[in-house]
Parts: structure tokens; C-alpha cells; sequence
């Protein structure tokens, strides 16, 4: 199952929300067309699984860039070097697993998504 004008096809992973993608190479840079029908996947079922998708920092970075602008964490910082926008969830920079989290509704202009990896 998926729109008429995606690339990939979007498989339902339970009947109100989550949605695996499938025959799409998200560490390739993404079509506007692409990007488009993604954000329209996620808005419709709010959770997508991009199952393999092993992505380092600067592919994490592209994919995050196809979807709109990222946003740092405005409380947990990371490791010289690293991208503001891409946490370490088990980081001797960064919290660990059991602290971490994305929801900074706390913020006046919280980001739209989040994208977690590895």
C-alpha cells in the first residue's frame, strides 16, 4: 500500500499508528517528491520504521535536512565534533538510554518530529 506518487511502499504495523517503509534508500539523498510523500506518511501514521537503515551522523543529517530544518536538544548536549541535532543515546557525552528523550514541548517552537536511529 502507498500513495500514488511514492517511491517506497508503506506497510500498516498496527491499526492506528506506526508504518514500515520499505524500497527506499534513506542514506541517499531523497527527491523533494520523495521527502514530500514520506512527510505525508508520517503525518498520517505518526510512527515510520525504516527497518536497516544503519545511517552515521552526516547520512542522519541529510535525511533529517529532506524533512525540514533540524533542531538541537536544547538541554542535552553532545560530543565536540558532533552535530547539535544528532544524540548519542548512550554517549560518555551525552545522557544514557534510561535519561534520554525528544520531547521538549517546553520549549515556545518545539520541533515537528524526531527521527531516532541505530
Amino acid at each position: 500500500m502507498h500513495p500514488p506518487t511514492a517511491p517506497f511502499a508503506i506497510a500498516p504495523v498496527a491499526s492506528r499508528i506506526g508504518a514500515e517503509i520499505t524500497g527506499l534508500d534513506i542514506a541517499r539523498p531523497l527527491p523533494k517528491a520523495t521527502a514530500s510523500a514520506l512527510w505525508e506518511a508520517l503525518c498520517r501514521y505518526k510512527v515510520l520504521f525504516f527497518r536497516g537503515a544503519n545511517l552515521d551522523d552526516a547520512e542522519h543529517d541529510a535525511f533529517a535536512r529532506a524533512l525540514g530544518e533540524p533542531v538541537g536538544h536544547p538541554t542535552v548536549g553532545n560530543g565536540p565534533g558532533t552535530l547539535a541535532h544528532v544524540l548519542e543515546l548512550d554517549s560518555a557525552y551525552g545522557a544514557n538510554t534510561n535519561s534520554w528523550h525528544t520531547d521538549v514541548t517546553f520549549v515556545p517552537a518545539y520541533p515537528s518530529a524526531s527521527i531516532r536511529g541505530r
